[in-house]
């Protein structure tokens, strides 16, 4: 009886364990927020969490995405371009007692004021002029854009209904879900010069209004006299609904460690600035250093095929990556494995990866990060494969059959080296990205 009596008690508490709000393998448990997530912003490493997959009302940070679209599409080229205001921009949000700049039917844009007001102002009127911009059409387009971004992105807890973040059923994201969006969005263009602007932005006169209207960000974390300032955050996004509570995103940077920090459902505006703290004073005094894993620990061999055969047989490897371990964590506690495909078809990007997996126990959150496995002989084969054909089209011998069988030779011959310089390209392009990604290791 004793030893039955044992082991209910042991399940009882497993389960427990399991259930109870905030548990996490590392981290700070916050009792006033639901859910966190801090993120290494240069690999998506997690560090430490609570409840980081938990669906929840994301409130105005879903207008992370919405800028981060809008930059994509821009590619940094804002001088000119001009959006024009509808009647569904404005008029969709009547009686929602929405934040806004007043934008009025008709009136024309900047597209570089649009984004400063979504971001500092963070006006719902403007979210809804940029989705129409970047979706090619209505809102609703904009919107289905934002969730191919997701479906892209891989995010399994995320849906959006709208570009702003007005409290709607079909609308919810989760901590790891939106730290994830917050590093795409980094890497498009403009994107980090809207996200981390602290001055105030000044948007004149348009066709319609001639009032001169002044944005500021409202971030008291980054307002140098505020008791809530903390130096470490760059750029940030605040959310609020009363479906929602209190909702924040950030971009923090301190002695070459960068971190991306999200927290939700903070029931009072103090708990979100005080648990905001405790988690990157937690992240910044235990994570200082980077741990580089050399690349080349695992190793396979890829089939190649285009133009309807087999080409052979390219390497691939595990690229190498730099990781924040906290101190008693060393490469030893990782593990790496690759993801491939079953064959790779010319003509799109290689799907190839090398996951790297930790260990963490109770130093840190034990999760894997996906990094693009490099490709290696993927030139030569082409080269090969290239000039085999061009010896099958010298060895045709003249005659009413042989010009027919010589042309498509050399029109495979072409085919051929067609490929390979487009290939070529792509192997040189994916050869910039892995020096680049290598020069960031190193900074």
């Amino acid at each position: 009886m004793k030893k039955f009596t044992a082991a209910l008690c042991t399940v009882l508490l497993l389960i427990g364990a399991v259930l109870v709000p905030g548990a996490a393998a590392a981290g700070p448990a916050l009792a006033n927020t639901r859910a966190y997530c801090i993120m290494d912003a240069d690999t998506g490493l997690v560090l430490a969490q609570q409840n980081m997959d938990e669906e929840l009302h994301p409130a105005s940070i879903t207008k992370v995405m919405t800028l981060g679209l809008a930059c994509e599409k821009a590619q940094g080229d804002w001088d000119d371009v001009k959006l024009t205001v509808t009647h569904e921009d404005v008029y969709s949000l009547a009686g929602t007692d929405s934040s806004h700049i007043a934008l009025r039917e008709g009136e024309e844009v900047p597209l570089v004021d649009a984004l400063y007001a979504t971001q500092m102002a963070s006006a719902n009127d403007g979210a809804n002029l940029l989705a129409e911009y970047f979706g090619g059409g209505t809102i609703a387009d904009g919107v289905a854009a934002m969730n191919a971004q997701v479906e892209e992105l891989g995010l399994a807890h995320t849906h959006f209904s709208n570009p702003h973040g007005i409290s709607d059923n079909d609308h919810y994201t989760s901590c790891y879900d939106m730290a994830q969006i917050l590093r795409w969005a980094l890497q498009q263009p403009g994107f980090e010069d809207v996200f981390t602007r602290n001055q105030m932005y000044t948007m004149q006169s348009t066709n319609i209004q001639p009032v001169i209207r002044y944005f500021s960000q409202q971030d008291k974390i980054r307002i140098g006299s505020s008791r809530y300032h903390i130096g470490s955050v760059l750029g940030s996004k605040l959310g609020y609904t009363n479906t929602a509570r209190y909702s924040y995103v950030c971009l923090a940077e301190q002695d070459g460690v960068r971190l991306i920090c999200v927290t939700m459902q903070s029931q009072l505006s103090t708990d979100k600035y005080n648990d905001v703290r405790t988690l990157l004073d937690y992240a910044f005094a235990t994570y200082k250093n980077y741990t580089q894993l050399p690349g080349g620990s695992v190793t396979a061999q890829l089939a190649v095929a285009g133009g309807g055969q087999s080409l052979g047989t390219v390497t691939v490897a595990d690229p190498g990556v730099k990781l924040l371990l906290a101190e008693g964590l060393s490469a030893q506690d990782v593990t790496v494995d690759l993801e491939l495909p079953e064959q790779y078809l010319l003509g799109a990007e290689p799907a190839v990866y090398a996951v790297y997996t930790l260990n963490g126990g109770a130093k840190q959150e034990s999760t894997s990060v996906r990094v693009k496995a490099e490709i290696t002989g993927l030139a030569e084969l082409l080269e090969q494969s290239a000039g085999k054909k061009l010896d099958t089209a010298k060895d045709v011998e003249p005659g009413s059959s042989a010009w027919l069988l010589a042309g498509i030779s050399v029109g495979c011959t072409i085919g051929a080296a067609v490929v390979t310089v487009l290939v070529l390209r792509l192997h040189a392009r994916l050869k910039k990205r892995r020096k680049t990604a290598k020069r960031r290791n190193k900074a």
